[in-house]
């Protein structure tokens, strides 16, 4: 019922007029909340659907298997209306448009699936079906965004140095959840600007976003066709990744406590001072000087057809 219900909807149903793309680690989901606070925008309540990735993703057995269940979840949520916030994969075209449902006659109409910067089908499915879709990514110095990765891995599961794991990440029969190919930049916005126009494409970079997110997101704005200078609330930053201030002290804890904290037993204010004195940014982690020659060493080409593609100076990235 549902489902015919939607196709009935389909020929009034607006589809998206931008994406942000990627990459992963970059703030796209910060990103994702500004451009929904703006009243000309409808963002998708699905952070990340990823359906222009579904050829990719579907040819691993592990999400092949899922594939039903994730057709159920998604039939649920759809049919609850749709409330902000969820995260699941949508593969289905009837419910990838039914999540833009509620856009009405906003002019700019957008989703956030980071994951369609680096598979490799994914710039060919979106041209497919959206040729006149904006992209939007934001990127990272690679070897700092993997190193972000590798310390947003829960403590418990990080049972190699990051040295370790990465030299284990270009081994094939070792899979690596940290994904090294996903900052090989150059390579996957080839497939963007070789399907593309130029005008259709906006490559910001994560350390401009840092400095001075206003002025990037109103570039966004503008980019998307919406007034850029609409007052929008950037106070909010998403996902940041935390790690604790004494490594060792935390394994004490977690062998004791399991993921179970005991400040949970704390009131809220009490709860939160501590949190601050527990842990820090991971941003303030620095990497080892030997392990970032190694990383750098494997994405230097990336990196120097990445400057030439996006014209601009990643000297910074090299070093």
């Amino acid at each position: 019922m549902a489902r015919e219900r939607r196709r009935k909807e389909a020929d009034t149903t607006r589809l998206p007029t931008f994406i942000v793309a990627g990459a992963p680690n970059a703030g796209t989901t910060s990103l994702y909340g500004y451009l929904a606070q703006h009243p000309a925008i409808y963002m998708s309540p699905v952070k990340e659907p990823t359906f222009f990735g579904a050829t990719d993703l579907l040819a691993r057995p592990r999400v092949r298997a899922e594939r039903d269940r994730m057709h159920a979840e998604a039939e649920r949520y759809l049919g609850a209306g749709a409330p902000p916030g969820a995260r699941l994969w949508v593969f289905d075209w009837d419910q990838y448009v039914a999540l833009f449902q509620g856009a009405g006659t906003r002019p700019a109409v957008g989703e956030a699936s980071v994951s369609y910067l680096w598979l490799p089908s994914a710039a060919r499915a979106i041209r497919a079906r959206l040729p006149e879709a904006r992209l939007v990514f934001i990127l990272r110095d690679p070897t700092e965004r993997l190193f972000t990765r590798y310390l947003a891995t829960p403590a418990r599961e990080r049972r190699r140095s990051f040295r370790e794991q990465f030299q284990a990440a270009q081994d094939p029969d070792d899979p690596w959840s940290l994904n090294p190919i996903v900052g090989q930049y150059g390579t996957h916005l080839r497939r963007f600007f070789d399907l593309f126009p130029r005008e259709q494409i906006r490559v910001h970079l994560y350390e401009d976003y840092r400095a001075d997110a206003r002025r990037v997101v109103r570039d966004v704005l503008q980019f998307v066709g919406v007034d850029p200078e609409y007052p929008l609330d950037l106070s909010a930053r998403e996902h940041e990744t935390w790690v604790p201030r004494a490594p060792l002290l935390d394994a004490v804890r977690r062998k004791l406590f399991g993921d179970r904290s005991p400040a949970r037993l704390l009131p809220d204010r009490a709860r939160g001072l501590l949190r601050g004195l527990y842990r820090r940014p991971a941003g303030e982690v620095v990497m080892n000087a030997d392990d970032r020659k190694l990383v750098v060493q494997y994405y230097r080409d990336e990196i120097l057809r990445t400057a030439s593609l996006i014209e601009r100076d990643l000297a910074s990235w090299l070093e």
